[in-house]
């Protein structure tokens, strides 16, 4: 009798030990699942372009303080355009910050380059853009010589859609040209997307948009002795008069 209330205590005893190992595995996991949360964001707070993406070694276009280059997401092993722009004297850091708001703010636009990301380190700022593979308009204009009219009224509309888009959220793009407007595909010509808000500007229309921004060689006569802006600053048969000093856009193309 007793040998078996003995064997009963041991059995009861074995039972608590084996519930309290038990929970005591279960706070355990609860610690490690908060620690690597906690690890993971701060990690995520914590991260340096460097950690997140690597430069290809292509040059996709360069400018008087930025270049832009082609780079990879470690995770994702997806590519994108990266515009890494020096921290110069002559290049305000409250410019680039107005860049990147307004991309923002041209969030999910078809027809405008999309931000990704923007870091900003101790000697360079980068803004991650979507990559698209087309190139700049500039080139599809010289290559092409001019467009017919079909090709012509498609991109107009896709310009047309973004402007109009920019312009009921009060931003002026003030230097739209070929070379700020991206073809998405190398076999298409459409759709195009703008990019490069450098010069862009959250200004009413109903404000004085009379200050001299513009590129200098995409002046018209008239324009370089009068450099106040307008809406007119946007003309959209300027792209291409300016790109090949025609105007015709259209018609059979020869070759």
């Amino acid at each position: 009798m007793v040998e078996k209330i003995l064997e009963e205590v041991k059995n009861a005893e074995c039972e608590v030990v084996f519930m309290q190992d038990i929970a005591a595995r279960k706070e355990q996991a609860k610690a490690t699942r908060r620690k690597k949360k906690r690890t993971c964001s701060s990690s995520l707070m914590a991260s340096t372009f460097p950690e997140m993406y690597r430069l290809t070694g292509e040059i996709l276009g360069t400018g008087a303080y930025a270049s832009v280059q082609t780079c990879v997401n470690v995770w994702t092993d997806m590519e994108y355009a990266v515009k890494i722009i020096e921290k110069v004297p002559g290049h305000s850091r409250q410019r680039v910050f107005k860049e990147v708001e307004t991309f923002h703010h041209c969030n999910g636009h078809p027809n405008i380059i999309q931000l990704i990301e923007f870091f900003e380190e101790e000697e360079r700022f980068y803004l991650v853009f979507e990559k698209v593979n087309g190139g700049p308009l500039l080139n599809r204009i010289q290559e092409y010589v001019h467009f017919t009219e079909k090709e012509a009224s498609q991109i107009i509309k896709d310009l047309a859609s973004a402007l109009n888009f920019l312009h009921k959220k009060g931003i002026a793009h003030r230097d739209l040209k070929p070379e700020n407007i991206l073809c998405v595909s190398n076999d298409e010509l459409c759709p195009v997307k703008i990019c490069d808000f450098d010069l862009g500007s959250g200004i009413k229309f109903n404000a004085d948009l009379s200050s001299p921004v513009t590129t200098p060689q995409l002046l018209t006569p008239v324009s370089s002795f009068n450099v106040r802006l307008t809406r007119q600053s946007n003309s959209l048969p300027a792209l291409f008069s300016s790109a090949g000093g025609k105007r015709r856009v259209y018609g059979p193309r020869s070759g």
